[in-house]
């Protein structure tokens, strides 16, 4: 819909798991280095948007900023499709505490530069929550093919609390 062409950039070696969820900062920063081979034929001397999920704590994007821009990136600009993590969630995922996440520590503020980038540009919770929420309702209204007789959104939810600190349980400490 921007009008930007779609090309890729980034050759990700599916036998390398999801850095995130390792349990300490080394074992992540390894498996970004595994991770990724670079593409620099489809974009030396190219302004680069990549578009990332989230952003938790900000060691897998740095990496890949860098190795773009030392490919031969002119510019590289991030989008996120999640609004800044700024909670733990309790819910299963492995963020235990606000202060390894990027967006409580004093680097947020210049997030861009901090991580390498030329622009970082977050959707908002807003956003998110009206995107999921059509979604929703279209997938009632088109299962099965046919309408739903009495559509379920606005009682069917998802949590935000990562991102607003409002969680849909109460947490007893």
């Amino acid at each position: 819909q921007c009008g930007l062409p779609y090309v890729e950039v980034l050759c990700k070696n599916r036998y390398v798991g999801r850095t995130f969820i390792q349990p300490n900062m080394r074992l992540r920063q390894l498996g970004v280095a595994k991770k990724f081979g670079v593409l620099s034929d489809n974009f030396k001397g190219k302004r680069v948007v990549i578009i990332d999920d989230s952003i938790v704590r900000g060691n897998t994007i740095s990496p890949i900023i860098k190795l773009l821009r030392e490919s031969g990136a002119k510019e590289v600009h991030i989008r996120v499709a999640s609004p800044p993590i700024r909670f733990p969630c309790y819910m299963g995922i492995n963020i235990p505490t606000k202060e390894e996440l990027i967006a409580n520590r004093p680097e947020f503020h210049d997030l861009a530069n901090y991580i390498g980038a030329d622009s970082v540009v977050y959707l908002s919770v807003e956003g998110l929550v009206s995107s999921v929420q059509e979604s929703i309702k279209a997938r009632q209204e088109n299962e099965n093919g046919f309408k739903t007789q009495k559509s379920r959104v606005g009682k069917i939810g998802h949590c935000t609390a990562c991102l607003t600190g409002e969680y849909p349980v109460e947490l007893e400490w």
